[in-house]
């Protein structure tokens, strides 16, 4: 470590020195022929450059008294060059005409914004607003290799890939989302409503990001000072008929030259979710559903975000406050042993009942940049909180047992605080070469609280460096290498239960096997190392033909619950227990993506391949558990393991009004083991799906309404039958939908109004995925949606 710590300090001495005689800045922003910022444009004033931001902002600095020629260009674009006489500060508005030949309109779901080997895909605000499904996860379904893996109606984690649980990093404003990932009851803590811009990066772009990022990252940037100075903001009302869901979203900006805050308020509340069906068998029960909605899946979710940013010359700094508070019930028909009477009616549909989770995730981040002469260091802290609790009705599986006396509902209790500081040094050498230097530190403890245990307390610390290098030749191609060292230490507290020993004593058991049940966690100390590198590469043969190639290594430190898990775990009715000498996963990535842009016209498809040397996963033993009604004992396992898939995407728009959408993924994978006929699929594995779009334009001309579309889409899901021990197979379903959307405009008043039905024939079918296909629930039916988003304030 220390020579991570020396490298990193003689980087900064290296290429951090500027000229103390008196210089100055060009800064300005970069706009289209209409207003409209343009990311990612090049401005040169000789040798110096810079890159405009997402609002179009740019600033080159360090620039010394003088004449200069200053040019700016970006694709489809005509160059703009002059000459700059610089004797003092200039701000510079920069105003790019676009070519003829780019004039052609092409509407598309999502576009990245900057150039990258990494394969990815870029969706702003407006994007989430007009697909918001109830939860982050479920809206980025549309994207190529992203499913979501559901928890009820308002709550889910993503999948990329068919790699999900802590395979997928969740980074906010640079700091990785940390809490209780590992099961897949635990949704993802995190206001969907509040998302300002968001990138999905796959495969072995991720390795900033480190454990977790095997599938890719998810990076949420909410770090954009609002477009315009003084007050800005906007309202936005939902509502969804399938579960009865009412909500709004308030967003509040003031800007000022050099500083801006941001208020954010996001409430729901939603009721029983309405199913496809009467009755559900659930380990040979068969249970009623009555008036077809699923009882106690009722939920709410408060959430509050707070920003304060400062943009100096040569400083930027943003504080971030935010807290995501959730609360949702559990079927109580399938949560433990199964039970007829706890589905009857209660009389209400929006009350939540015990069975129940409960999560609160507090997050504080500061983010700072400082600029050199073509350099920068960005230092981000981060805090988190995150408190996640399961209450149900106390109950006692062997005798012995009390009430604990505070909380004595409190089943499961999980605290996890999380501290984060990462410095990260980058320097520009020339137009051709870009280099990043890193260093990330980790501190975590986990407390545990509750009647019933299933994961230990422990603590965790993490200390990582990386390396990263961009070559751009020319402007055709692009090649970025990088490397990371990680190393890990984790201590485990040991748990022992007194009360379950005795009780397996009194049913007969040896002292060495009750003993070996009692001692729910031992105690452990462990440390992983871990080296991984990645290479890319980005060329452009001409203007419509790209390719990006990346490949490299990855790993995953396992998670304490894989480590020391030792109890029943009721959502999934099962005894899970850990292992304490599993390693961490390691393998190889390889993906390939071509593209193919041509006007109206764009078609792309990315092959990929991960390969481990061992994949951990949760196995049945094929022996039932001790422990009472327990069921089958499942252990965390390590096996190699390959995985592959490809996805599609071709987007078509005929006669300027008529848009067409196809994107498919094909999946496969398989343990690797001595003996072929065990070679079982990966578990959690999404069916091949394909997903269709067809939208057209109306009013083109009209000034009241703007942009309105009116669609219909389709996904098709084939039979699941490549299963993983444990797991059962799933059929096939077909789903339709309709909707349109569009800008109404009044006067001085403007409102985005989207209007969806998803299952739209109620069709009743599973999701491979979802949290409640293992207890035989079907998905939910027919749902009908309205969001309106109201803009107010400066807004030009």
């Amino acid at each position: 470590m220390r020579f991570l710590i020396k490298c990193f300090i003689t980087f900064l001495i290296l290429y951090s020195s500027t000229t103390y005689s008196q210089t100055f800045s060009v800064s300005g922003i970069v706009t289209d022929s209409i207003g409209k910022p343009i990311a990612e444009a090049h401005i040169h004033i000789e040798e110096k450059y810079a890159v405009s931001e997402p609002d179009g902002r740019f600033s080159i600095r360090a620039i010394e008294k003088g004449s200069y020629y200053l040019a700016a260009s970006y694709i489809g674009y005509i160059t703009f060059d002059t000459i700059i006489n610089v004797s003092q500060n200039i701000h510079l508005p920069i105003k790019l005409i676009p070519e003829t030949s780019s004039l052609q309109e092409v509407v598309i779901s999502a576009s990245a914004i900057e150039k990258s080997t990494a394969s990815k895909e870029v969706v702003e605000q407006t994007y989430i607003q007009k697909e918001f499904a109830g939860s982050l996860a479920k809206s980025l379904e549309k994207l190529p290799g992203v499913n979501a893996m559901e928890i009820g109606a308002g709550n889910s984690k993503p999948i990329i890939r068919g790699l999900g649980l802590n395979r997928v990093a969740v980074a906010e404003n640079g700091i990785k989302q940390e809490g209780q990932q590992w099961g897949a009851d635990h949704g993802l803590e995190l206001d969907a409503l509040a998302v300002e811009n968001l990138e999905v990066l796959k495969g072995v772009g991720a390795i900033e990001y480190g454990s977790d990022a095997i599938g890719g990252v998810i990076k949420v940037d909410n770090t954009k000072a609002p477009e315009y100075e003084g007050f800005s903001g906007s309202l936005t009302a939902l509502g969804k008929s399938v579960n009865n869901t009412i909500g709004s979203s308030l967003n509040l900006n003031y800007k000022t030259p050099k500083f801006f805050y941001k208020v954010k308020l996001t409430g729901l509340e939603y009721g029983d979710y309405s199913l496809p069906a009467d009755t559900i068998n659930y380990l040979n029960f068969n249970i009623p559903i009555y008036n077809e909605k699923l009882k106690n899946t009722a939920g709410k979710e408060l959430d509050w975000y707070t920003q304060f940013g400062y943009t100096g010359e040569k400083f930027k700094s943003l504080v971030s406050v935010s807290q995501v508070y959730q609360k949702s019930g559990f079927f109580p028909g399938a949560h433990g042993i199964p039970s007829i009477d706890r589905v009857r009616p209660d009389g209400s549909e929006r009350n939540i009942e015990f069975p129940y989770q409960r999560a609160t995730h507090f997050k504080l981040i500061n983010n700072n940049s400082i600029y050199f002469n073509q350099a920068s260091l960005d230092i981000l802290l981060g805090y988190q909180r995150n408190l996640r609790q399961e209450w149900s009705l106390f109950h006692t599986h062997y005798a012995g047992q009390t009430p604990p006396i505070q909380n004595p509902n409190l089943e499961l209790g999980f605290q996890l605080d999380t501290y984060d500081a990462q410095f990260k040094f980058n320097k520009s050498f020339s137009t051709e070469h870009k280099s990043s230097i890193g260093l990330q530190l980790k501190s975590q403890e986990n407390t545990i609280d509750g009647f019933n245990f299933l994961l230990p307390k422990y603590n965790s610390r993490n200390i990582a460096g990386f390396i990263t290098h961009e070559y751009r030749p020319s402007q055709k191609a692009l090649y970025s290498l990088g490397m990371r060292y990680d190393h890990n230490h984790i201590d485990i507290s040991r748990y022992y239960d007194p009360i379950l020993y005795n009780y397996l004593i009194g049913n007969g058991q040896t002292q060495e096997q009750a003993n070996a049940y009692a001692e729910r966690s031992p105690e452990a100390e462990k440390s992983f190392d871990s080296f991984n590198f990645m290479a890319g590469m980005l060329y452009e043969f001409s203007p419509k033909w790209q390719l990006n190639a990346n490949a490299g290594t990855n790993f995953r430190i396992p998670t304490a619950i894989e480590l020391g898990a030792n109890g029943i775990h009721h959502g999934s009715f099962r005894h899970e227990q850990g292992d304490i000498n599993l390693n961490p996963e390691k393998g190889f990535v390889a993906d390939v993506k071509v593209t193919f842009e041509d006007k109206d016209f764009s078609v792309s498809a990315n092959p990929y391949a991960y390969y481990f040397t061992n994949y951990i996963f949760l196995k049945p033993t094929g022996v039932f558990s001790l422990l009472p009604h327990a069921g089958q004992l499942f252990e965390y396992t390590e096996s190699e393991a390959l995985l592959s898939g490809l996805e599609i995407e071709v987007q078509k728009v005929f006669f300027e009004k008529l848009r067409t959408l196809m994107i498919g993924e094909v999946l496969h994978n398989k343990q690797i083991t001595g003996d072929a006929s065990r070679n079982y699929p990966l578990p959690f594995t999404p069916a091949n799906n394909l997903f269709l779009e067809t939208g057209y334009r109306l009013f083109k001309e009209s000034e009241r309404l703007e942009a309105v579309e009116i669609y219909i889409n389709s996904r098709l899901a084939m039979d699941q039958n490549q299963i993983a021990q444990g797991e059962i197979t799933t059929p096939g379903y077909a789903l339709f939908g309709m909707g349109i959307s569009g800008e109404l405009h009044f006067k001085k008043f403007k409102s985005n109004i989207n209007l969806q039905v998803t299952n739209l024939l109620n069709t009743q079918y599973f999701n491979h995925t979802s949290f409640y296909r293992r207890l035989h629930i079907p998905e939910m039916g027919r749902n009908i949606q309205l969001n309106i988003t109201i803009p107010f304030g400066n807004q030009a």
